[in-house]
Parts: structure tokens; sequence; C-alpha cells
């Protein structure tokens, strides 16, 4: 890739990680973020990778993130788990989600934890696998303010709305669903606005709800499937947020203090599959499922039929090797939030 410079992984992850301690994280929860960034990169999902660093920083000084916050169990059962995780990062809200969830699909074959009033939590896809790691399905939703258009508004009424599954799969790879109910991301757009690429037509409006393919006048992605993508926009909020108490919607349309205020709630569910059959036949019949798959006529004798995530699992694999390449715009940004605490460049 051109105009880029390769940064091995785990120089990458431990500078990530040092920036955060700096900015007055536990060790922990910094090793957090940093993992799930780095999720990111490594899959090619750059959109929620290290661009994000600097976002998350700002966060933390404007007091949007919490550094040190105090979780409050409103929920325990032994199936569920609802807490209130104080605005602490989301990738750390998230781990815990993923460690309850599967003690209690270990006990009782089904875990489901919802988060209450977290912050942004990323590729959703970087929990699921951890459940899938571990035999399990995983699936992972998560709502937050309006951003995107819903069907047949000219405004931003629903969240991008995040959904991530997935499940055990072949030589012990997860297959991983990982998507948003956008027709693009907010952060397929600010790239989009960074490198000044052109929008094909259909993805967004401007302020003033107008199509736009210009990436500087765009401003609200469209949803994915018009109805379909606003429709599971609008159930994610009802799931994640209404059930917790925590309502984001029709909140940030209200005069209520903060209501504009960044926050995300979000749904983790795991089914351990051992409870049901064993998981090395799942794993088997997975394979045979994908195998069937591939043996179908390709739509383009050129295009291989893939696999959810399976793109993301060779681009693992090549930058685990090779490194991650970052572009100099990411570059100039992660030097200039390192400057002021000294820290050496992975670069």
């Amino acid at each position: 890739m051109s105009n880029t410079t390769l940064v091995q992984a785990k120089d990458l992850e431990n500078f990530v990680h040092a920036l955060f301690v700096h900015a007055g994280m536990a060790d922990e929860p910094a090793r957090s973020i940093a993992k799930a960034l780095m999720w990111a990169e490594l899959r090619g999902i750059d959109t929620h990778g290290v661009g994000r660093v600097g976002f998350y920083l700002n966060f933390i000084q404007k007091g949007v993130i919490n550094t040190r916050p105090e979780w409050q169990v409103l929920h325990d059962t032994p199936a569920v788990q609802v807490f209130d995780a104080n605005a602490s990062a989301g990738a750390v809200a998230m781990d815990h989600a993923v460690a309850q969830a599967s003690l209690k699909a270990r006990a009782l074959g089904l875990g489901l934890v919802m988060v209450r009033g977290t912050t942004h939590t990323g590729a959703l896809g970087c929990f699921t696998q951890a459940l899938a790691k571990q035999g399990m399905v995983g699936v992972a939703l998560a709502a937050s303010l309006p951003l995107m258009a819903y069907h047949g508004a000219s405004a931003a009424g629903v969240s991008t709305a995040p959904l991530s599954i997935a499940v055990p799969g072949p030589d012990d790879e997860p297959i991983i669903l990982d998507m948003a109910s956008g027709a693009m991301s907010m952060g397929q757009l600010r790239l989009a606005k960074q490198n000044q690429t052109p929008l094909p037509a259909g993805l967004a409006l401007d302020a003033q709800g107008q199509p736009t393919t210009d990436p500087q006048q765009a401003s609200i992605p469209l949803p994915m499937a018009g109805p379909k993508g606003s429709g599971l926009a609008l159930m994610f909020e009802l799931m994640c947020s209404l059930v917790v108490g925590n309502p984001i919607i029709a909140n940030y349309f209200s005069d209520k203090p903060a209501a504009r205020k960044h926050r995300q709630n979000a749904w983790l569910l795991a089914i351990d599959i051992g409870r049901f059959s064993s998981v090395v036949d799942y794993q088997q019949e997975v394979a045979r499922t994908v195998a069937t798959l591939r043996g179908l006529a390709p739509s383009d004798a050129n295009q291989a039929i893939r696999m959810p995530g399976e793109r993301g699992q060779m681009c693992h694999a090549q930058r685990m090797i090779e490194g991650i390449p970052l572009s100099a715009a990411v570059i100039k940004e992660l030097s200039a939030l390192a400057r002021p605490d000294g820290l050496p460049l992975p670069w």
C-alpha cells in the first residue's frame, strides 16, 4: 500500500497502551482498549483501529470517558446481568460482559449481559470472537446517539447500530459477522473526508438532508436497505437502551440536561454449544456447510465465494507478518498525541 508506514502489531499495541496509561487509565483497562483497537487494525477494519485513539483521548479530556469508573450491578440472576458501566471505555465494559456472559453460559447454557451507560464499543466482532473461541455462539448489539437517517426522514434519527455474531469454525477460526445497519459507518465517512474520496450515490445526506456524493458535505449516513436498516437500528435502541432504563434517541431530541452527550448501551449474549451438542461435531458441520456454499457456481469466475469474516482473517495473517500499514495522516496524529508525554514512537 502506497504512502503508508508498516508498524509491527505488538509495538503499535504497546504504544497505544502507553498513551492511555499516560491519559490516566490503569494498566488493565488501557490494555483492553489497545487490544480492541489492534483487533480492528489487524483485520483491516481501519475505521475502528488506531485512528480512533485521538477520538478516545479527547473523550477522556472532556470527561465523556471515565478513566476510573465505579460499576454498579443493577440486576443479576443466574442467566442475566445488567450493569451500569459509569461511562467507562467501551472495550473495558465489553471485556467484562464477555467474562460474565461466558460464566453464565457455562453454568446454564446461555448468558446475557446488558451494559448500561458505556461509551464507543468499537468493533463488536472483537468480543463475539472471544466467545466463539470458547466454543460458544456470541451475539452483540449496541445502541448510540442518532447518527443515521431513519428511513423516510431527512435527518439523523437512529444510530448506525452495529451487530456481530460469531460461531466456532473449522480449524478453530471462528466465523464472524460484524456489520452495522448503515449503508456506511461514521468511521468510513470520516475516512472519506480525510482522504477526500468521493462517495458512491445512495450512501449519505448532507446537513440539509439532501443526497450527496461529496465527502466534505456528507454528514448523515443512510440506512442499509432502507427500512430494513433503520428498522434494525430502532429495535436495537428498544432492546439495548429502553430495557435498561437508559433511553438515548427520545432523550436526544428532548430538553433533558446532557441529553446529547455521547453514550452507548450494549447487549452481549453467549450460548454454550457444548451444553447441547459436541463442539467438535458442531465445527465439523460448520465446515461442511461452508464447503457446500463454496461449491456453488460463482457469479463471477474471478471472485471466490467467501464466508463472513474471511477477508478479515486473511488480513490478520498478513498484517501479523508484514506489519500494520498506517497512513501519513494517522502517523502525524499519533506522533502529536505522544509528543507531550515524550513517548517513544514505534515507527
